[in-house]
């Protein structure tokens, strides 16, 4: 097998879950842009084609991926059947109809620098195949083990020689993986990495679809400019990881809660919670992520936040039917026992002073230039996200001081990596007050009135 035939297979596959994606999540997404359509496609096609996937491979073991393929066709089928909900929303300036030019010269030029830097991630991820560590002592492992068993065997959960796979990770990323190594006929490393560059792009999409529904164009090519260019996260180490899928996932369920702030139909609600199921089933901290944003909208005395906690449940019912309970010797728990405290204590001081001192000095311009920026601009539509991401960032120095190896090698380990795949989410912050200064003319004047009634596409 090729390098091109199986890349055109993975391609395939991710075609197929894109219509599949389309033609559900048209159900709840008619009111957003196409960007952003083409993003919720992407994202619930990934969810959904995988549970086919399972229940093909749990029947038939090896079965291949023509039965799956038929599965997408009776999907598409019976979701195209249903008429589906809400019409494509205007952009809005506070409250105002309006939309940039979108050919206006500063748009083309983040788009440009965007366009570039994604370009650039997809050949490091295709230049060879995908060599991290945790592809392939975890999410790598898991997606062959599957592909080439044609099911999905006991032993991932119960044998204690992989338990450096960590076994009670969510398996989204390595059920799509093994998905797509079936359209590709077989596992093929360096074919499969384009599901990474792909989440990227769609990642973007969201973005700027958002933004030019809710603020500008240029506010959203401003925030695809900042997200691609975000090294830390779309390098080739993360190809084949759960980082990349993780940071869109993110993103999405970001953009549900704004919306659920000031519209509370149906549409939205299932938006968040098919949101939520995505950003749970890619990695772990996406439970504590979703959570935060429920206890947000319960702050304000919203109950919608049952729509976030729902699909966690579900989703960590599933993985317990599957695997069992899982233990978690990487964190030490006995920490949080009264009488061991104090050590907790000096031990969280210890993962702090490590954060401000060596990470935050290894970053100390972008953070100076962000600090700087949130305090001479407004307040945004994002700004609600703020408290989240603050403390998400906490939950991570928590777990941190609890880890068994050690709160430093933790800290060192994963803080990075880890608030790298926090930025995309964040430029939604960044990304509205840019709108906010250019609305008062202190940045530009990219922006133009259009006539009563102007769409989004």
């Amino acid at each position: 097998m090729t390098f091109l035939a199986a890349a055109g297979g993975v391609l395939g596959g991710i075609l197929a879950a894109s219509a599949v994606g389309f033609s559900v999540s048209r159900l709840f997404a008619g009111d957003l842009t196409r960007a952003e359509r083409t993003a919720w496609s992407l994202s619930t096609g990934f969810l959904v084609q995988s549970l086919l996937f399972l229940f093909c491979v749990s029947v038939a073991p090896g079965c291949g991926p023509a039965p799956v393929l038929a599965l997408d066709l009776l999907v598409v089928a019976i979701a195209l059947l249903i008429p589906a909900r809400g019409q494509v929303s205007t952009c809005h300036i506070e409250g105002q109809v309006s939309t940039c030019h979108f050919r206006s010269r500063g748009v083309l030029l983040l788009f440009v620098v965007a366009a570039a830097a994604c370009l650039l991630f997809l050949v490091q991820a295709l230049a060879e195949p995908m060599w991290s560590t945790d592809f392939l002592a975890i999410w790598g492992l898991k997606g062959k083990t599957i592909a080439t068993a044609g099911h999905v065997p006991r032993r991932l959960f119960d044998d204690p020689a992989l338990y450096w796979a960590h076994r009670e990770y969510p398996m989204l990323v390595p059920l799509s993986l093994a998905t797509l190594a079936s359209f590709a006929g077989g596992w093929d490393d360096q074919a499969l990495a384009l599901l990474f560059p792909v989440c990227e792009l769609a990642t973007l999409f969201a973005l700027f679809g958002f933004f030019k529904r809710r603020v500008s164009s240029f506010a959203g090519a401003a925030a695809c400019a900042l997200t691609a260019l975000c090294f830390p996260l779309y390098r080739a180490v993360n190809a084949g990881t759960a980082e990349v899928p993780f940071a869109f996932s993110l993103v999405l369920v970001s953009t549900a809660f704004l919306d659920s702030l000031s519209d509370r139909s149906p549409l939205v609600l299932t938006r968040l919670a098919m949101a939520s199921l995505f950003c749970v089933s890619t990695k772990q901290e996406g439970t504590i992520f979703v959570l935060l944003l429920a206890a947000a909208l319960w702050i304000r005395r919203r109950w919608d936040g049952w729509a976030l906690v729902a699909p966690p449940v579900v989703h960590w019912g599933l993985l317990y039917f599957l695997g069992g309970t899982q233990p978690r010797r990487e964190f030490d728990f006995t920490f949080l026992q009264p009488f061991r405290w104090p050590e907790l204590a000096h031990r969280f001081t210890v993962v702090l002073g490590r954060i401000l001192g060596t990470e935050s000095l290894a970053a100390w311009l972008s953070l100076l230039a962000i600090v700087l920026y949130l305090l001479v601009t407004r307040r945004g539509l994002a700004d609600p996200l703020l408290a989240v991401f603050a403390l998400q960032i906490l939950g991570y120095v928590a777990a941190f001081s609890i880890s068994s190896y050690g709160p430093v090698w933790a800290a060192d380990a994963a803080f990075s990596r880890v608030v790298a795949t926090v930025f995309p989410a964040f430029t939604l912050v960044l990304g509205a007050r840019v709108e906010k200064e250019k609305a008062g003319g202190s940045v530009g004047d990219e922006i133009r009135p259009a006539v009563e009634g102007a769409t989004s596409d």
